[in-house]
């Protein structure tokens, strides 16, 4: 975005530290904030809009800013970066955003997000309640653990795209609108469920990989012969000239099919999967106190790396799924 999103809503502009709680106690919830400046003097501008089950707020600071939300469990928040840099804590996560990087906040966790001076964020506050509805209704189950997204992802480009375009969109759609549009309820509606269902299927979380059995049983037949050779094969070592050979198909038309289809590459979806048997033989081991031996049955050799993407998808280390304190 070259402009500032949402710039007929502007709430907040040059304002200072108690202007920022102000209105982020408005927009969001109670919140604390500091400034490296003790003045006050962060500059900082709010453009927002809220329709209910969701806000959407553009935020950018003159100066280094530290905020502190207090925990909230109805919401979570997403917050796509759009110049500068950031640093966000949210539980024992911490990660470093930088332009076009998305992080989805759980906001029933402790979490510290730093501003830099300059950076800008553009943010989608969405009602808890709302996702784990539109998520039942996409599995056609109820589900019976709390939805747990990555904290920063790193979705193929497809799925970065597909939620940029969406947050253009409403930012488009409701910067100038009518009077009539805004009492329109079954507008409102559709743009909350689109939303919440690019939200769902852009982002990974800890039910992706049931969404994407779903997503497989609509794949052509040489996709759902690969999976399967995945599934079967994942404590070895999987290499692209065997899915070639099993799909009997060109690397390059194997991984057009997986973006088109599964909305990952082949090697993006092996990890997945290998992080899903990884966390079903952790939950299940009897008898088992080494988790490198449980990695390195699944096919795992770097146990320091697979230890943080196993953090980043399930918010825990695999020797606590193993030890039983965090399932």
């Amino acid at each position: 975005m070259n402009y500032h999103p949402l710039a007929t809503h502007n709430l907040l502009h040059n304002g200072n530290i108690r202007d920022v709680i102000n209105v982020g106690n408005q927009l969001f919830w109670q919140n604390r904030c500091e400034s490296g400046d003790p003045g006050g003097l962060i500059k900082a501008q709010f453009n927002g809009l809220n329709l209910g089950p969701i806000s959407i707020v553009y935020l950018t600071f003159g100066a280094d800013v530290t905020i502190e939300p207090v925990c909230n469990e109805q919401h979570f928040i997403v917050q796509t970066t759009l110049s500068g840099q950031s640093t966000t804590q949210n539980g024992r996560r911490v990660v470093l955003t930088k332009p076009s990087d998305i992080a989805v906040i759980d906001a029933s966790l402790p979490t510290k997000i730093h501003f830099k001076q300059g950076c800008a964020h553009l943010v989608l506050k969405i009602d808890r309640g709302l996702i784990n509805l539109k998520l039942q209704a996409l599995l056609q189950q109820e589900i019976n653990q709390p939805v747990t997204f990555d904290l920063l992802t790193q979705p193929n480009d497809a799925c970065k795209k597909a939620w940029m375009e969406t947050m253009n969109f409403l930012c488009s759609f409701y910067d100038k609108p009518s009077p009539q549009i805004l009492q329109n309820q079954h507008l409102l509606n559709s743009h909350i469920d689109m939303a919440a269902c690019t939200l769902i299927s852009s982002q990974p979380h800890n039910y992706s990989e049931r969404l994407n059995i779903d997503q497989l049983s609509a794949a052509p037949r040489h996709v759902r012969r690969v999976c399967e050779f995945i599934d079967a094969n994942i404590k070895g070592v999987i290499s692209m000239n065997d899915l070639c050979e099993v799909s009997k198909t060109t690397e390059r038309t194997l991984q057009n099919a997986f973006r088109k289809y599964m909305g990952q590459t082949p090697t993006t979806f092996i990890q997945s999967r290998r992080l899903h048997h990884l966390h079903q033989a952790l939950k299940n081991a009897k008898g088992y106190t080494n988790v490198s031996r449980i990695m390195w049955e699944h096919g795992i050799n770097n146990p320091g790396r697979w230890a943080q993407l196993y953090f980043k998808r399930y918010g825990c280390y695999p020797s606590e799924t193993l030890s039983g304190s965090i399932k």
